[in-house]
């Protein structure tokens, strides 16, 4: 292979759609070269010798100075990717070349991989690299809009040119691959992340058997030149985190492609009634996961209720309630096991949905607009919160509140688990030590919050665009919008606006200066704009398919052309609507069970019975005009037995089970048809 095949081969694996909005690391070692090379029967050495000879404009003789002409002027080449990858990739593999020197050591691993002598110190024009590394960050974040990956320039430690290929190393591609598991074991939320300082912590617990030797020596590390990649690694990894949809493949399968299975969180939800000295609490959970259209039905173990739940916004379920004997019933949270946990599994849709054991467990007030108190995994400065805890951790509680926060007094309240205690607090100053939920972060991260998005990356419409959050803000931080500093909110702490000005089209970069080290986004408007004219809009078939123009049936729109007799609405395509549909005709024996049995051909549904949760159906008309009209008697049964009893079957003996059509006319219609097949 040669250079540039090399080059568009490493560019093709580390960014791609797959990466959008998604922070891409070179992290690369020998198995990553030989993978790649593989189909073209090249390897390791093949592609050494490649970047050594560089593509044929760069004629310099020494290797930096190739890389850097590699990289000079490369957009009026019209090239498809930045060409320089290739270089940036070889100083990544030096980083993770194993050697006699030292693990910080640097120069000898480049020196050897390029086959010169290991001591003969930095190579010439290795500083100018910098230029490179800028560039591949602007490439991926303003010409890409971050749809391939955000590529970040990132410095491991105080030495700045040995430290951007190092930085690369934090995580390797198999690591970040099991991401997911490690989130799952330890029970995390991707809608309700930990304090950064948790992570670390929950890395060497959880990944002892997934990380590599060099990532648990960064995660241990006490140096001060180990600190910013340890934060990059923390960032990345709640970037990561917030990303996950809480999918991982399902154990115990013999599938070849195992179904993936949704793990969700449960929240306990506290209702104060402080005439009463009680509380009431019920469960939900919030998944980035879209919800069953028929909601979730869930079960657990040593219960024989099932408790429901439906989306209710913004991912939020609606409070887990029975409906045992039509009385719904919120499930108890008093009565789950606090400490120990609990699990709960809609095996028919493969949700799973945990509540996480704790001795320790936190509340606030306004999560997302909701009523009364929800748990949450992480403590903030200046929030007002309830703190419940088991009665052995009473006096540990007490004085950390009473030291470290403005307000802290007892609730004196029934309605909690046996042996838990309840406190109300407010702006909690300093972290309670040993309690890893009362850990007040100090670390400031910047995302974007709301808004709607106008393609993929971080491209919003500019009548919609994002709120800009700081959290963990002290209040001193300038923030900046294309070098011009913006204000802060005044109804929202810690939350700035766009400006209204801010150009569409263009690159906006947003920035935070924190002294040691700058937080960023880029982010590009969007006007929302309608053509002037749909002339130039395809054409579509009968079946939907984009055709020509001299079809001679077609539709563009709501026009549709070459049928010139009068035709009649008949109603949506309801296969198009719902998941499984029961099509019903006049005659006793005419149904179809869609999907499973084909759309009918030979006769035309009345009705359509439409799944609506596990046991109940909605009857919808679907018969023309003319079957509208009242029956006093039904035509000779068609077909087999075996479907004249299910005719029977859905229509009478399920009609407990069955909403009726709303319009009282359509609704008569049905309940002859109710009662004629009675007595079928």
């Amino acid at each position: 292979m040669d250079y540039l095949n090399w080059n568009d081969s490493l560019v093709k694996h580390f960014f791609s759609e797959s990466m959008t909005n998604r922070e891409v690391l070179l992290y690369i070692n020998d198995e990553v070269i030989s993978q790649l090379g593989e189909p073209h029967g090249a390897g390791v050495d093949d592609f050494i010798e490649a970047v050594k000879k560089g593509p044929e404009w760069a004629t310099k003789d020494r290797f930096c100075q190739k890389a850097w002409h590699t990289h000079n002027d490369w957009r009026k080449r019209n090239l498809e990717y930045p060409p320089y990858v290739g270089y940036l990739a070889f100083f990544v593999l030096a980083a993770v070349t194993e050697t006699d020197y030292a693990p910080h050591s640097y120069y000898p691993r480049l020196r050897k991989r390029l086959g010169e002598p290991e001591d003969a110190g930095m190579p010439a024009f290795f500083d100018r690299m910098i230029d490179l590394w800028d560039d591949l960050e602007k490439w991926s974040r303003e010409d890409k809009h971050e749809e391939l990956g955000r590529f970040v320039a990132r410095i491991r430690g105080g030495w700045i040119y040995v430290g951007l290929p190092r930085s690369q190393t934090i995580l390797s591609e198999n690591e970040r691959k099991h991401l997911p598991n490690m989130f799952d074991a330890a029970g995390l939320d991707p809608t309700d992340p930990p304090s950064p300082e948790i992570i670390p912590k929950m890395l060497s617990y959880y990944g002892q058997s997934i990380l590599a030797n060099r990532t648990r020596s960064l995660l241990e590390s006490t140096q001060a030149d180990d600190d910013v990649l340890k934060s990059a690694l923390v960032e990345l990894v709640l970037d990561e985190l917030e990303e996950w949809d809480g999918t991982i493949p399902e154990q115990n399968t013999r599938e070849e492609s195992p179904r993936k299975q949704v793990h969700t969180s449960l929240r306990l939800c506290i209702k104060m009634d402080p005439m009463a000295s009680a509380v009431e609490i019920y469960v939900r959970f919030k998944s980035p996961k879209l919800f069953p259209e028929e909601g979730l039905h869930f079960t657990r173990s040593g219960d024989d209720h099932e408790w429901q739940c439906y989306e209710l916004h913004r991912g939020w379920s609606t409070p887990l309630k029975q409906h045992r004997n039509d009385l719904p019933q919120k499930l108890d949270g008093a009565l789950l096991d606090w400490h120990a946990g609990e699990r709960l599994t809609d095996t028919e849709v493969h949700w799973r949905a945990r509540l996480k054991g704790k001795d320790v467990r936190l509340f606030r007030l306004g999560i997302d607009g909701l009523p009364d108190w929800v748990e949450t995994q992480r403590l903030e400065r200046g929030i007002e919160f309830l703190v419940a805890c088991k009665s052995g951790f009473r006096e540990k509680i007490r004085t950390w509140g009473s030291e470290g926060c403005e307000t802290f007094e007892q609730k004196n309240v029934t309605g909690l688990p046996s042996g838990w205690l309840l406190f109300h607090s407010k702006n909690a100053s300093e972290s309670c030590p040993g309690i890893d939920i009362l850990t007040l972060s100090t670390t400031v991260r910047l995302h974007l919050e709301g808004g709607i998005k106008a393609d993929k990356g971080n491209v919003y419409f500019k009548f919609a665009p994002p709120k800009i959050v700081l959290e963990n803000s002290a209040g001193s931080e300038k923030v900046t919008v294309n070098g011009e500093q913006i204000e802060q909110s005044k109804n929202q702490a810690h939350v700035f606006v766009l400006p209204v000005d801010v150009p569409s089209s263009l690159p906006i970069r947003i920035e935070v200066d924190l002294g040691d080290h700058r937080l960023s986004k880029i982010i590009r408007l969007e006007e929302f704009d309608l053509p002037d004219s749909f002339d130039d809009t395809p054409f579509r078939n009968s079946k939907g398919d984009i055709g020509s123009n001299d079809m001679s049936v077609k539709a563009c729109g709501a026009d549709v052309y070459g049928i010139e007799q009068e035709t009649h609405y008949q109603g949506p395509d309801l296969t198009l609507l719902f998941k499984k549909v029961i099509f019903i005709g006049e005659i006793p024996g005419e149904i179809a069970a869609w999907p499973d049995e084909p759309y009918p051909s030979t006769w035309h549904p009345v009705w359509a019975a439409v799944k609506r949760g596990r046991k109940n159906w909605e009857i919808l008309y679907s018969g023309t005009a003319e079957q509208l009209k009242r029956v006093s008697t039904l035509p000779s049964p068609a077909g087999d037995r075996s479907q004249i009893k299910l005719w029977k079957k859905v229509i009478w003996h399920r009609r407990k089970r069955n909403t009726p059509p709303e319009i009282e006319d359509v609704r008569i219609i049905w309940n002859d048809y109710m009662r004629l097949a009675q007595h079928v």
